[in-house]
């Protein structure tokens, strides 16, 4: 007569040492199981985001304060250039970190990982003129929706970060080239975000998880407008998905990041405009 099989759990089992050193083996397994470039991107993309909400961001809204030798950098950055204006000197560090921890990383990353240069990571325009007239679509989509938003007071408190807006007893501050070049950093930014989100993630993970990649950039992309109005938040869910769509398919990042920079200089406008401080 046969013994009947023993059930999950049934019998010896190994405790102890011995059941903790199975377990982080098994840890150990499955680590090395992922996709090595998946892995990567996904590993590296919360510690890029961390270091540029802590390190780098300028206050907005709540904010704890950096550590002291964010400061030393930043008195450094403004011995390098001379003639920048103390009021743009947090921003100025903003798009260091946002060129180094949100582009030339990711992209050493992915030409080390997985072979991956900036054309094919979505820094490219050649073969891709066909698609342009989309963007340019979606801008006329979209203007009215910002001219709608900008309407709100708090958009209108928002933007545009630079120049802070005083408090309604004091007459507004009027932009001059400081504020062009705040739009000059803000304008790499957009870069920056296109590439992180866009390329990055959705172009770096679309060889393991293809049109999921796109999902996945949701999260992290609607958590960084987190300092802006809710509704700008929920936004960013219907824009990282067409954008990430697009890129997916089109293989750039480029047209975005025009199409997003385009969206932000009309809400500056329109917002300084209706304060009177153009």
């Amino acid at each position: 007569m046969n013994e009947a099989a023993s059930a999950p759990g049934d019998g010896p089992t190994r405790g102890g040492p011995v059941a903790a050193w199975d377990g982080l083996r098994a840890l150990g397994r499955d680590l090395f199981d992922f996709d090595r470039r998946a892995f990567v991107v996904l590993a590296y993309v919360p510690v890029a985001l961390t270091a540029m909400e802590y390190l780098f961001l300028p206050p907005l809204r709540y904010k704890p304060p950096s550590p002291a030798w964010v400061f030393d950098a930043q008195r450094a950055l403004a011995d390098a250039i001379p003639g920048l204006p103390p009021s743009l000197l947090p921003w100025a560090w903003w798009g260091l970190g946002c060129v180094v921890a949100m582009i030339l990383v990711p992209m050493l990353l992915l030409k080390v990982v997985g072979g991956m240069g900036p054309r094919a990571s979505g820094l490219r325009l050649r073969g891709t003129g066909r698609d342009a007239w989309v963007y340019l679509a979606l801008f006329v989509v979209f203007l009215p929706v910002v001219w709608l938003a900008s309407q709100r007071p708090d958009f209108a408190q928002t933007y545009p970060f630079y120049p802070p807006r005083l408090p309604s007893s004091r007459p507004p501050v009027k932009v001059g080239g400081d504020w062009v070049a705040f739009e000059a950093i803000y304008f790499v930014q957009f870069l920056a975000v296109e590439y992180f989100f866009r390329g990055f993630m959705v172009l770096g993970l679309k060889p393991a998880l293809g049109r999921a990649a796109i999902l996945v950039m949701l999260a992290p992309y609607c958590m960084i407008h987190f300092h802006k109005p809710g509704l700008e938040a929920l936004g960013a869910v219907g824009a990282g998905l067409v954008l990430g769509s697009l890129s997916y398919r089109t293989g750039t990042v480029v047209y975005g990041w025009f199409l997003h920079y385009a969206v932000a200089l009309s809400m500056d406008l329109l917002s300084l405009s209706q304060s009177g401080r153009l």
